[in-house]
């Protein structure tokens, strides 16, 4: 009777155990792998609100409207929050004078207008509390007012941390205010 071709059963039982072992071994090293990735990819999605808001932030407050009486149209100075006027144009260049309210709401970043009036902005949604957005009005010297008013302000210093994972991001930037004649 010939013999025929195939692999016996000590042969198939000898490769799931190598099979077996390997695995046992290599796992730990994909999942580690896998862990690695995701709180890279955490921590660049964080990274990426944190600038967003940062620069968004500063362009709202670079626009703030001046008088050369009355100073910057801040209607709000506070360390978590502010508000002002400043002056939009549409496509065929009319003026429309809107006021901008940004600060926090538990853990979100708000941008606000009064016109149009639309629901508030959230910039970012990572906050951790209200005191991770902070507002610092300086004067022509660089130095933080105790008591900011629209008259002494030539630029806002902008702090703000986001909670990812219990890790805080951390990004400052300061705005010189433009206008000023």
């Amino acid at each position: 009777m010939p013999r025929t071709r195939g692999f016996s059963l000590v042969e198939l039982v000898i490769v799931i155990i190598v099979i077996g072992i390997m695995a046992a071994v290599l796992s730990p090293l994909m999942l580690s792998s896998l862990r690695a990735y995701d709180t890279t990819l955490g921590n660049v999605v964080v990274l990426d609100k944190l600038r967003y808001a940062t620069e968004r932030l500063a362009r709202e407050i670079r626009e703030v409207n001046y008088n050369s009486n009355t100073g910057f149209a801040f209607t709000s100075m506070d360390a978590n929050a502010t508000t002002f006027t400043r002056t939009f144009y549409n496509s065929s260049g009319t003026a429309t004078l809107a006021t901008v309210t940004v600060g926090n709401t538990g853990s979100a970043v708000t941008l606000a207008y009064s016109t149009p009036a639309v629901a508030a902005q959230i910039l970012t949604d990572e906050l951790g509390n209200n005191s991770n957005l902070v507002f610092s009005y300086l004067d022509q010297n660089g130095t933080v007012l105790g008591s900011p008013t629209p008259t002494t302000v030539y630029a806002v210093r902008i702090a703000l941390t986001l909670i990812h994972n219990g890790q805080p991001y951390t990004q400052r930037t300061q705005v010189e205010l433009k206008n000023r004649s």
